[in-house]
């Protein structure tokens, strides 16, 4: 069963508790009200026949007047054995033979529901006035007033099913919308958006869900960097292993040193993908980055000045340095510079060539979204200094403060320009 469908009928079923509790003792006491009401009403016509019921009329067995009653109720006068004298009863009354100890009786009679009051002389009783109502009138009365009751009853319980569906409707909605986006998880659509119910419990779930969300898009999306950015990083070596070892006469050492830059590289994807933090001197990578880049028909000039350390771990730094010396090596033409320098408060790690650069239409490749997530996450980015001709294309990198680990606290300098922003096809 649904959980519309369990709240919609839990709310009904408390409604028909709530009724037959507040309505099974209402009828009753409808029923003894109607009740009381015809009794102060019998007594009262009877107390009025008594008074106009002559005590020595009666004694002396003359002919009696029997006064009216209210509407539907019959008068009768009865002598002291309770025997009818007059008037619209049975001929022997029970109760009015009771009358001798002086007293008002009243109760059922035969089919009547009788007040009897005693007709008092100066030493006896003289005889009795009857003042009754059918039963069968009184019970219809009674039950006119339970159907009426019955018929409230019925308008509440119609209200509280619509309330009920209601109800359900909204409390189940929440929850419903809940089981629709956490199947979605199943078909890669991460951006859960739920509306706020206004019950906490649905708000929390669907607080968690869109976090857990969050957590497994962007741990999907790291996994997918990581097998894009360990295929580009891994090919340049690799072809250089290849290629020393496919020679007539294989190159082993160069195999070898391209072997360690292959090992380099794989230990260094695996440092990016636990994303430690840390500092390193830009310097130095950068030294070392032109020595494993530097072939004869290829020159790569550094120019470095003291800089300090930059607040970016060394293996994202050399990674990213990589792509960008990478593209230059690929696409570009003639020597190529890596130049090191303060540039306000980041360091900035720059890479030229004497290539016809970037056309107007270019849109970054996969070498540089992977060097700008990396560079992004120490809080620095990747800026095109000069499109065309002859390209620069830089490392903006935050400098590291004293005592601390990384500090991703600084930004571009003015008149700069994000990568992402210009675009690169390199």
């Amino acid at each position: 069963m649904s959980m519309r469908r369990r709240v919609r009928n839990a709310i009904v079923l408390v409604a028909v508790l709530a009724l037959m509790l507040f309505g099974v003792p209402l009828a009753v006491v409808l029923d003894r009200l109607a009740t009381s009401q015809a009794l102060t009403t019998l007594q009262r016509d009877a107390t009025r026949g008594v008074a106009a019921v002559p005590d020595n009329v009666l004694e002396a067995g003359s002919r009696v007047r029997v006064p009216a009653g209210s509407r539907g109720i019959r008068i009768a006068v009865y002598d002291a054995r309770g025997g009818l004298v007059a008037g619209a009863g049975p001929d022997q009354s029970a109760l009015a033979a009771r009358v001798t100890d002086g007293r008002e009786h009243d109760g059922r009679d035969g089919g009547d529901l009788s007040v009897v009051v005693p007709v008092l002389s100066d030493t006896t009783i003289a005889g009795s006035v009857r003042a009754a109502v059918p039963l069968a009138r009184l019970r219809a009365a009674t039950y006119r007033m339970w159907a009426l009751l019955a018929g409230l009853a019925g308008l509440v319980l119609g209200i509280a099913v619509l309330l009920a569906r209601r109800s359900a409707r909204r409390i189940a909605e929440p929850f419903e919308r809940l089981t629709v986006a956490a199947r979605g998880l199943g078909d890669d659509r991460y951006d859960v958006e739920l509306p706020r119910s206004g019950i906490a419990e649905a708000d929390a779930a669907g607080d968690a869900l869109r976090d857990s969300a969050r957590e497994v898009d962007l741990l999907l999306r790291q996994e997918r960097d990581f097998v894009r950015h360990a295929s580009h990083q891994l090919r340049t070596p690799l072809s250089g292993v290849l290629l020393a070892l496919d020679r007539p006469a294989p190159d082993v050492p160069a195999a070898l040193a391209r072997a360690r830059d292959l090992e380099t590289t794989i230990a260094d994807l695996l440092s990016l993908r636990s994303r430690t933090a840390g500092s390193c001197d830009p310097g130095d990578i950068a030294a070392e980055a032109v020595r494993r880049w530097t072939t004869p028909q290829r020159p790569i000039e550094l120019r470095r000045d003291d800089t300090g350390d930059v607040a970016i771990a060394e293996p994202a730094l050399r990674q990213s340095l990589d792509v960008l010396l990478d593209n230059a090596v690929r696409h570009g033409a003639g020597a190529v510079t890596v130049t090191v320098e303060p540039y306000g408060e980041t360091v900035l790690i720059e890479v030229a060539d004497r290539g016809a650069g970037f056309t107007a239409s270019a849109t970054p490749g996969t070498g540089l979204r992977l060097a700008e997530g990396i560079v992004e996450r120490a809080g620095g980015s990747i800026v095109i200094r000069q499109r065309a001709p002859y390209p620069r294309v830089a490392l903006l990198v935050p400098a590291a403060q004293p005592g601390s680990q990384s500090g991703p606290h600084s930004g571009l300098q003015p008149g700069s320009q994000s990568g992402s922003q210009s675009g690169s096809n390199r």
